[in-house]
């Protein structure tokens, strides 16, 4: 995937580019990123990284601000806030991810509804009555909703979709203030905990991406809340769901809805030995003839809106209909532009609190006010506020 285009830059721009593969999971790589440029390495000249790691690593990536060209000022304008850290431009989206979510079209028209849910107290009664039907049909091992559950970074996405939509703020707001201790939030973690052995499995709470996707694909649920990249998986060969789902936003909560956003950027180190030709590399990548590209030959959601309406954009990566309908406020990061170096150990607390809450091992009310001490230290001691 992170070949494409290098072929077509060099032949326009005379710029050689040699590809270098990375290996293991997105802390694995940002962990080797971060020894490379603290020796300040002259090479890698650009690096892809995990839209949370902008705020980690930008002392020692480049400001694109000189180099920025229409395109660019055209991203989603909250990923482009979100690779924005003290004013510095210091990359910029080479495709995103949203959190969605997947229903069988199939079970929602055999109970007589008509569209998906927009509220989680619709989803909670849809799922429920679903999951009756079909076990009462012999289909035992089914569920009404499935989502990622397990002590890890997908759960902070999944809790932060929570709080947002219920007005519990965002973890950690822009002026860096701590904001998780509220009434609103423990409301929507309480709403969660429900959930587990109800309508969704009790081995819930070990469940990654992979488990929820795989939960769904077989047939075996209703609901799934994934990634946007999860369309393509549900629709290929062997998926028992194809021809049979779709997909939506997320419902909303009393305040609003809540799509946390993910995806990959492109940034260029300060250290680089061809600062301009690897900016020039980086607008290249991410403009709009080259995402368009991406998305229509190998299903990557742009990160530029305008392209969601491209026809043939809309033919390779359908759920680009759905991104397109989210307005601005329902679009959610994760704080961590704000929280810089501190990220993981922000998102670290905050899921293990809130899988104490669904595991009944806490109540959220105990949970969140530890929490907010244990975040507010956190960021105090730290000094981190990037903004």
């Amino acid at each position: 995937m992170a070949r494409e285009g290098l072929t077509e830059f060099s032949r326009k721009t005379g710029i050689e580019v040699e590809f270098v593969p990375a290996w293991g999971t997105s802390a694995d790589q940002v962990a080797l990123i971060r020894r490379t440029l603290d020796d300040h390495f002259r090479t890698p000249d650009v690096y892809l990284i995990d839209v949370i790691w902008p705020g980690t690593l930008h002392r020692d990536l480049l400001d694109l601000t000189p180099y920025l060209n229409n395109d660019a000022r055209e991203q989603l304008p909250e990923l482009l806030n979100n690779d924005t850290i003290s004013g510095r431009v210091v990359s910029l989206p080479f495709y995103m991810n949203a959190g969605l979510l997947y229903y069988r079209t199939d079970l929602l028209k055999k109970c007589g509804y008509h569209r998906p849910p927009d509220t989680w107290k619709v989803l909670e009664r849809m799922a429920a009555r679903i999951q009756r039907g079909e076990r009462a049909a012999g289909h035992r091992t089914f569920w009404g909703y499935v989502w990622q559950g397990g002590a890890y970074e997908g759960l902070t996405c999944n809790a932060l979709e929570w709080q947002a939509s219920f007005g519990g703020g965002r973890i950690i707001e822009p002026d860096g203030t701590v904001s998780v201790n509220n009434p609103r939030t423990a409301k929507a973690l309480r709403m969660a905990a429900a959930w587990i052995g109800r309508i969704s499995p009790p081995s819930i709470l070990s469940y990654r991406e992979s488990d929820s996707l795989n939960l769904f694909r077989s047939g075996n649920a209703a609901f799934l809340r994934y990634w946007s990249s999860g369309y393509r998986a549900n629709s290929k060969a062997g998926s028992a769901v194809r021809g049979h789902f779709d997909v939506t936003l997320l419902p909303a909560g009393p305040h609003k809805r809540a799509q946390t956003m993910g995806g990959f950027q492109l940034a260029v180190s300060r250290y680089s030995a061809h600062p301009r030709e690897a900016a020039e590399l980086v607008l290249y990548l991410t403009g709009r003839k080259a995402q368009r590209t991406r998305a229509i030959e190998e299903g990557y959601l742009p990160a530029i809106p305008g392209l969601y309406r491209d026809p043939e954009v809309l033919e390779a990566v359908p759920e680009a209909r759905i991104v397109e309908d989210a307005g601005p406020a329902s679009w959610v990061s994760r704080p961590s532009s704000i929280a810089g170096g501190q990220y993981s150990a922000v998102s670290k607390q905050y899921y293990q609190a809130v899988h104490r809450v669904l595991a009944g091992q806490c109540g959220p009310e105990k949970a969140l006010e530890d929490l907010q001490k244990q975040l507010v230290d956190l960021m105090t001691h730290s000094g981190a506020h990037n903004k």
